[in-house]
């Protein structure tokens, strides 16, 4: 879906934090995953306008309203008012971020209705909202008016200042600044404190997306009571006591994937499924949610034959795999995005990219305060990612209503073709927008 057509400016200005940046926070020193990661992290959340809402002021107002607790909140996330500086530091400076204000010219619902996630790319500042931002940006964001009267609120923020978990309660702390602007949020940034900074010029940026020309985004509802189903059908089959939401939706969108690629492809190629984990309660002693960085890392299981592809086995090696990163200190602190990174270095080759394995990635952002992020019009209706980061990429989040799970999917467009006529897919999942 063509979505430049649909956005005129209406205006453009730069936010700078409510407070300076105290002295001794201005350098803020990079981590190795932060030097690492060469990308924005985008959110977006809409908000549509119902038949007699009164909470939706004029756009200027609403900018206002917005700019002004935008201000406040950066007087807390402060990296992302600063620059990078030698791809080591961030110099706080409180620079500012910049924000765009655009009419959309469509309702609401033409975007949500789309079969593809593509379409939701007019509620982000840039056209590609995985890349960085340009010159040097941390953060930028957007304000988006529909001709409905709806409104989206959306944003890419910097890898490189902090993880999915860091950004959500960002937007999450903003939407509360919002609707009461004495609440003073408590971020705290990690730094280079847990996984110290490299020396290596190699390692800076090698964690770059993939431009998403050749795959496809679509969203798929797993309703509480099916998760339910699938939680026990796999208990049952693997042994695993209690397997989590996570573990049983991922492991059935990876062998409906799999299969698609074999499909097509008319061989099975083998292929890795890697969860990314957050590291905050793993950590000794562990970190509050509000830990701000990048705290994560990840295990992975391998499938070498098409026998492999067996739901509860794999349920049971992510809980095996999952239980060694609790148990092992050790293998929490050394990393498995920093192994592989250090790994690739050596071998001559980009990270994840390995002509013998297929690797498909597991996002989940269930623990997220993601649809309770409000800047004063309720809950939203939908929250974005866009499109990417990469290709055979699984986003997972808590749906709208609770207890199920939303999944945003990255595949191939021939993969995607059979993928989402899945019957075995389908039966415990319901595509967006047929929801």
């Amino acid at each position: 879906m063509a979505t430049s057509s649909l956005v005129s400016l209406i205006s453009k200005k730069i936010i700078k934090p409510s407070t300076q940046t105290p002295l001794p926070l201005r350098s803020h020193k990079l981590s190795f995953l932060d030097q690492v990661f060469d990308m924005s992290i985008p959110f977006a959340f809409f908000y549509p306008k119902t038949d007699g809402d009164k909470s939706f002021d004029e756009p200027s107002h609403v900018s206002l309203l917005l700019e002004n607790s935008l201000s406040k909140a950066l007087s807390y996330y402060y990296p992302y008012a600063g620059k990078i500086k030698d791809d080591c530091i961030v110099d706080c400076n409180d620079v500012g971020v910049e924000v765009s204000n655009v009419r959309v010219h469509c309702p609401m619902s033409e975007i949500l209705k789309h079969p593809y996630t593509d379409a939701e790319n007019v509620a982000f500042p840039q056209q590609l909202p995985w890349n960085r931002p340009n010159e040097g940006n941390l953060a930028v964001a957007q304000v988006s008016y529909f001709d409905c009267g709806g409104i989206a609120v959306g944003g890419c923020l910097s890898h490189k200042i902090g993880d999915a978990c860091t950004i959500s309660n960002f937007f999450y702390n903003w939407g509360i600044l919002s609707r009461d602007k004495s609440v003073m949020p408590s971020p705290h940034f990690v730094g280079e404190s847990i996984y110290p900074q490299s020396n290596d010029p190699f390692v800076v940026s090698t964690i770059k997306p993939e431009e998403p020309t050749k795959y496809l985004g679509k969203r798929f509802v797993f309703p509480a009571a099916k998760v339910n189903a699938l939680q026990a059908k796999f208990s049952f089959d693997s042994g695993v006591k209690n397997p989590t939401r996570t573990e049983v939706v991922s492991t059935l969108i990876y062998k409906c994937a799999l299969a698609a690629r074999t499909r097509n492809f008319g061989s099975f190629k083998q292929s890795s499924l890697f969860q990314v984990s957050y590291m905050r309660e793993r950590h000794n002693p562990p970190l509050s949610q509000d830990a701000s960085g990048n705290i994560v890392s990840g295990f992975s299981v391998e499938t070498t034959n098409e026998r492999d592809v067996n739901c509860p086995r794999l349920v049971c090696e992510l809980r095996n795999e999952k239980e060694k990163l609790d148990q092992d200190k050790v293998r929490a602190i050394e990393n498995a995005f920093i192994s592989e990174v250090v790994d690739s270095i050596e071998k001559g080759r980009s990270p994840f990219n390995n002509d013998m394995l297929h690797y498909y990635f597991c996002l989940s952002l269930n623990a997220f305060p993601l649809y309770k992020t409000d800047f004063g019009w309720g809950k939203p209706t939908r929250v974005s990612l866009a499109t990417g980061p990469f290709n055979r990429w699984f986003h997972l989040m808590d749906n709208q209503s609770g207890g199920g799970i939303e999944a945003i999917i990255m595949l191939g467009e021939l993969d995607m073709s059979v993928f989402e006529t899945d019957p075995t897919l389908l039966e415990f999942a319901i595509p967006i927008p047929n929801h």
